[in-house]
């Protein structure tokens, strides 16, 4: 899409996505039975029945968040729809205790997952999800309400592929499409679909910012597919190679000349990085990442905070580091995996519990002799050591560095800086997307 809106029709989109699909491919469908999932299902289905030697197998999955009661209900007849389709369908449960707060959130984490689990048991190419043109405005509305930038400038909105958990890619074919085409499509089709009360929740935000929408012409959404965000992501890819190097995960030092180079690459890439290092999903917010810019474009050599970074800046370069403030300590019991300061993905392997704690690297030999002593003593102040318990076994344990803003959801649009810096990082390069087109 670019600039006002052009919507495709259901089928129009589905084939479009089906062409662009590397093959061959087996697609997962996440479908709760309402009128887009239903439409995205059987817009699939129907493009590939009329297609009968392609290579491409579709199976679906409902996901029962367990929160109200007539869930499993509504699962059983969306597995009744796919089995009259000829489609494989599971179901799968959250199950356990739900957080009192930010339950979307955590319902959201929980659905990718039960998804990507899904994915792997039947060795699925692909995810896909069926969010609209009417969930994209939605979402930027609801941004532009909160007066915050979405995340960049360029307006992006809802990505149409993102990598989850360096593991699985998920699809939004219907992007393009409009809620009302899609139930347009199934009246035609003969078929109805299962409306979800919580959607009329006004509790929401997104709820409420629907019914505040209704009224308004779809046409005031503006997009540019993220043409714009992927091409700063390119140049910010490009002046990280030119201009960063990171040390032992813990220690990032910045060329001072790159400072004064392009400004939206500059903003772009130390939001990042400051995330990274600070262990967060997101960079300092609007107004910290405003004053670090100024500093550091001031020249004036000093040493500045923001989102638990250090940033250093020197007559020679500009150096990031963790602050050692904050740094809670992570216990894993034998066989259990956890993410220890954001920054670190930790695997006990052994028999015995372990301990990751922020209490210095031990060799200063890890670091170039010339890089400066007050910086390179900081950053191995908040790296980790990892200690047994009882103290004395051996330890059997795998760390690699995590990347908190892309390591568990990477847009496509940020993916060749994400891959830079996770090179940077001594990590492989993320996932490629199954589909040629991106």
């Amino acid at each position: 899409m670019t600039g006002n809106v052009a919507t495709l029709a259901p089928e129009v989109a589905a084939a479009a996505f089906l062409h662009s699909l590397a093959k061959p491919a087996h697609i997962l469908v996440a479908i709760s039975g309402g009128s887009d999932s239903t439409g995205l299902l059987i817009a699939l289905a129907e493009h590939l029945r009329s297609s009968p030697h392609s290579d491409i197998t579709l199976s679906a999955i409902t996901i029962d968040h367990g929160l109200r009661a007539g869930a499993a209900d509504e699962a059983l007849a969306v597995a009744a729809l796919c089995a009259q389709h000829g489609i494989s369908h599971a179901t799968r449960r959250w199950d356990g205790d739900k957080p009192t707060s930010g339950i979307m959130a955590a319902a959201r984490e929980a659905r990718y997952e039960l998804m990507a689990d899904r994915a792997n048991e039947i060795s699925a190419d692909v995810i896909v999800t069926a969010h609209t043109a009417d969930d994209q405005r939605e979402t930027l509305a609801m941004r532009g309400a909160r007066g915050a930038k979405a995340k960049d400038e360029t307006g992006t909105g809802i990505a149409d592929a993102i990598l989850f958990d360096r593991r699985i890619w998920i699809a939004r074919p219907f992007l393009s499409c409009t809620r009302a085409d899609i139930r347009a499509y199934l009246e035609a089709h003969g078929l109805s679909w299962l409306d979800d009360p919580s959607n009329e929740d006004t509790r929401y935000e997104r709820v409420r910012t629907r019914m505040r929408l209704a009224a308004q012409p779809l046409d005031a959404l503006a997009t540019n597919n993220g043409a714009n965000r992927v091409a700063l992501a390119a140049r910010a890819a490009v002046w990280l190679d030119e201009n960063v190097t990171v040390h032992a995960a813990a220690l990032c030092v910045i060329r001072r000349a790159a400072l004064s180079e392009d400004a939206a690459v500059v903003a772009y890439a130390l939001s990042y990085l400051a995330a990274v290092f600070g262990g967060e999903v997101y960079g300092p917010g609007r107004d910290p990442m405003d004053r670090i810019l100024v500093f550091v474009k001031s020249g004036v050599p000093g040493r500045r905070t923001a989102g638990g970074v250090v940033f250093d800046l020197r007559r020679e370069a500009l150096y990031l580091m963790r602050e050692s403030r904050n740094i809670e300590p992570l216990a894993l019991l034998p066989g259990a995996r956890g993410i220890w300061d954001g920054r670190l993905e930790v695997v006990n392997q052994g028999s015995a519990p372990v301990c990751v704690g922020a209490v210095g690297a031990d060799e200063a030999s890890i670091f170039p002799p010339s890089l400066p002593r007050g910086a390179v003593r900081r950053a191995r102040a908040a790296m980790p050591r990892i200690t047994s318990d009882p103290d004395g076994m051996a330890l059997d344990v795998t760390a690699a560095p995590y990347l908190a803003p892309f390591d568990r959801f990477l847009t496509r649009f940020d993916l060749m800086f994400a891959d830079r810096l996770s090179v940077a990082f001594g990590r492989q390069a993320y996932m490629r997307p199954p589909l040629s087109v991106l």
